[in-house]
């Protein structure tokens, strides 16, 4: 595959060289002047599976995805799907889908990093995405975080905590937990045991209207990531972006940690291409990810005209992508007997964002800077804490 390269640094045009000092001078106001962190000072890294890197060593990122494993038993009260006999295949598949990703990337832009947003127990593993890891020279973030409603129930552990007594506080000292010190290990019971492979992003979401537990799930997100410093990455469901960042900001959220994920299509639950609904979120200072690129109604003409529009506005810098791609998916989720062959096996193309989303803004009139800013400057920021 043509390795793609973002650091085409081809001369600026006045108009351009003055829209991006304006965007420049935009970002400052609505990134730098945040509210003041509760966390000690010390130097920015990203903190992967593997432990802390410095941003500058990610490459571009795919900012939402999920490696190698998503399983929704534990939602519908179910045991989880066995992983022995599946296990070595699982690793030795998922590390030549994220190699083919890495392989995509110009030297310079390499050599590249996921964010892998399985929250707490839906198949999200830390050992095994440890294991994974040491098998690709992509990086991978790990999220806590609980899931939403939308296509599923909530989990019963998240549920619980949210209509108990300052239940909002317990989940934050959950997620701060395994920001800091480690993971939980799903092989015990509901926070029995911890790993220490350590989380880099809060993952919460909401359905199409923000039920109550969800609600619970964001304050207890937004006083996490005012502790850590950690970033917060949201799941959207045809809507509702708008009423996450607000009610995110209100409990205390800094707004360059939010990012308001699956954006580019009906993201204000009307139109299509909803372009002044994200300009909407843009100017409260959040991030806007579009991160089903190639599927469905996220074509990548579609994308790119969205994210040009918000170039154009002069927030390129509060742009990330990527695919929300899973290898392995089990879906008999809700059976009381659980065997192997209930995997179903994606083949998970990484690549997409990297070549032909790339290609598709570059069409538009979107420079190479532009588009480097977006696939690699952006994530840095954003994951370092």
């Amino acid at each position: 595959m043509e390795s793609v390269s973002f650091l085409d640094r081809s001369c600026l045009s006045r108009r351009q060289f003055l829209a991006g000092s304006a965007a420049a001078a935009w970002t400052a106001l609505q990134l730098g002047a945040c509210r003041p962190s509760e966390r000690p000072h010390r130097a920015a890294a990203v903190q992967t599976v593997l432990g802390p890197v410095a941003p500058q060593a990610l490459g571009a990122t795919l900012m939402h995805e999920h490696a190698p494993t998503v399983d929704w038993s534990e939602l519908y009260a179910t045991p989880t799907a066995p992983l022995d006999t599946l296990r070595e295949r699982m690793l030795a598949e998922t590390a030549g889908m994220l190699n083919a990703f890495h392989q995509s990337l110009s030297a310079e832009d390499g050599p590249g990093a996921i964010v892998e947003c399985t929250p707490i127990r839906v198949g999200r593993y830390p050992q095994l995405m440890a294991d994974l890891a040491r098998r690709t020279p992509v990086h991978i973030v790990a999220s806590t975080g609980f899931w939403c409603e939308a296509l599923a129930p909530q989990h019963p552990w998240a549920v619980r905590l949210g209509i108990e007594p300052d239940g909002a506080g317990k989940m934050a000292d959950l997620f701060v937990r395994e920001i800091s010190e480690g993971m939980e290990d799903p092989h015990g019971g509901r926070g029995e045991r911890f790993t220490t492979i350590r989380a880099g992003a809060i993952k919460v979401g909401t359905s199409a209207l923000m039920r109550p537990s969800e609600k619970a799930v964001h304050i207890a997100a937004a006083r996490a990531s005012r502790q850590t410093g950690c970033p917060i990455t949201t799941h959207t469901t045809n809507g509702g972006g708008l009423e996450q960042a607000r009610l995110l900001l209100e409990s205390g959220a800094d707004p360059g940690r939010v990012i308001i994920g699956h954006q580019g299509h009906m993201d204000d639950g009307k139109n299509a291409e909803a372009v002044d609904y994200h300009l909407k979120i843009a100017r409260l200072g959040c991030y806007l990810q579009f991160d089903r690129v190639g599927a469905g109604n996220y074509d990548c003409e579609k994308q790119a005209r969205l994210i040009h529009n918000l170039v154009a506005g002069g927030f390129e810098r509060q742009v990330l992508v990527s695919h929300d791609h899973v290898p392995y998916f089990y879906r008999e989720f809700s059976a009381e007997t659980k065997g192997s062959g209930g995997w179903r096996k994606n083949q998970a193309d990484f690549t997409i964002v990297t070549t032909q989303l790339a290609a598709s803004l570059e069409q538009l009139g979107v420079s190479a800077n532009q588009i480097r800013t977006i696939l690699v400057e952006n994530s840095r920021r954003v994951l370092a804490f």
